[in-house]
């Protein structure tokens, strides 16, 4: 069953799907270049790969939710690599270069880390490249983040849920 959440009176969290995902395509596609130093997404990412993840998905512990603010989709927020025998997935955002400081990465967040809760999951993981300073930040805002593993160029953080 996929579920829409109502973050605040400006934040929207809807289930990808073919529309939404086209939708957002080009706001994605201009921040590319910077997306790509943080995530495995080359710069010649095309719609049609979300197009066939939206497919593919199971939810709600394989889901994207766009983000949409006053209406308009500006962003993401996805969970993967869902590990049912430890109650853990790991989770990304992203959200436009438009759209930043507007405090929507970490009101997306949260919301989502709270429907996870209400799923009866353990913990969600963050799986971050070393020097991505504003990724960092978010995480340090969120309840329970503990850092797991400092490895050479990954950085696994941990928030518990229950």
């Amino acid at each position: 069953m996929e579920t829409t959440l109502l973050v605040n009176h400006s934040i929207l969290l809807k289930p990808i799907d073919r529309a939404n995902a086209a939708s957002l395509f080009p706001l994605l596609k201009s921040d590319l270049k910077e997306i790509s130093q943080w995530f495995s997404i080359g710069e010649d990412y095309k719609l049609e790969y979300d197009i066939a993840y939206v497919d593919e998905k199971n939810p709600p512990f394989e889901e994207t939710f766009v983000i949409c603010y006053n209406g308009k989709p500006c962003g993401r927020v996805g969970l993967y690599d869902y590990d049912q025998s430890k109650g853990e997935l790991y989770l990304y955002y992203w959200v436009a270069s438009p759209f930043r400081r507007k405090h929507i990465a970490v009101d997306s967040v949260l919301a989502v880390m709270d429907y996870l809760k209400s799923l009866g999951l353990k913990s969600v993981l963050f799986d971050l490249k070393r020097g991505n300073d504003h990724s960092i930040a978010l995480i340090d805002q969120l309840p329970n983040a503990v850092l797991l593993k400092d490895e050479a160029d990954i950085l696994i953080y941990e928030c518990l849920l229950q």
